[in-house]
């Protein structure tokens, strides 16, 4: 894992996994497309990358999808790392789909770029019921990583049991709602170390009181002490 987690911001995302499948871009810091390919064309309907490249998304979609857009870019270009996150969106005809996506700041010919990832999750029986609960319990523990709610409070929220929470985490996620919160502590806790920020200061940032609760989850998902990951980025 180290040489992949030292050279990919991403690692942690389920989506690497089936990266082929995915809808995948870069933006630049005006927000304009620099590269892509061609599922994200389909999406916007162009016949070709070459229509997308150069171009926004605001020359796609309103005004409504491209302002919740901008918020995700602002937030990854200060240097947040979003992974395994839902999204109920439409493509050039109008068509509502689910998503799973994941975006993170990288750098290209040493400017920052924006790089997304998004996998069409698929249609089954239900799956509108069960993408809007993950959606809702994801949302909730991104915004609560150092106190996240309890799985009861988050089926209580989701408005379904905590057995049937605990199945559709496991049917999408292929984790339990603890393992994806600690995977999206453990991804806090990346993104401050590479930000050079100090190895107790990161544990702090993603919620753990003491560096060797980081180190120990950190391990778990990575196969590397935060000390080895911190030796291995290119800036070390």
């Amino acid at each position: 894992m180290s040489i992949t987690l030292a050279s990919e911001p991403l690692a942690l995302s389920t989506n690497l996994r089936r990266l082929e499948q995915c809808i995948r871009f870069l933006k630049d810091a005006e927000r304009r497309y620099v590269a892509a390919n061609q599922g994200m064309a389909d999406f916007f309907g162009a016949s070709t990358v070459r229509d997308v490249i150069g171009r926004r998304t605001t020359d796609f979609f309103d005004s409504g999808i491209v302002e919740r857009y901008d918020e995700l870019d602002q937030a990854v270009a200060a240097g947040r790392t979003l992974i395994d996150r839902f999204d109920f969106t439409y493509d050039h005809t109008g068509l509502r789909r689910w998503y799973l996506y994941a975006r993170t700041r990288t750098w290209q010919s040493g400017d920052p770029v924006i790089r997304g990832i998004s996998y069409r999750l698929p249609r089954r029986p239900a799956s509108d019921r069960v993408y809007s609960r993950l959606a809702l319990a994801t949302d909730s523990i991104a915004a609560n990583i150092v106190e996240a709610p309890t799985v009861e409070i988050l089926a209580e929220t989701c408005h379904c049991s905590v057995a049937q929470l605990e199945r559709d985490f496991r049917s999408v996620l292929a984790q339990s709602p603890k393992q994806y919160r600690s995977r999206l502590r453990v991804q806090r806790a990346i993104d401050a170390i590479r930000a050079g920020w100090s190895l107790t200061d990161a544990a702090l940032e993603a919620g753990y009181s003491e560096h060797s609760a980081l180190s120990r989850a950190f391990k778990a998902f990575t196969g590397l002490t935060p000390a080895r990951f911190r030796a291995t980025l290119p800036e070390n």
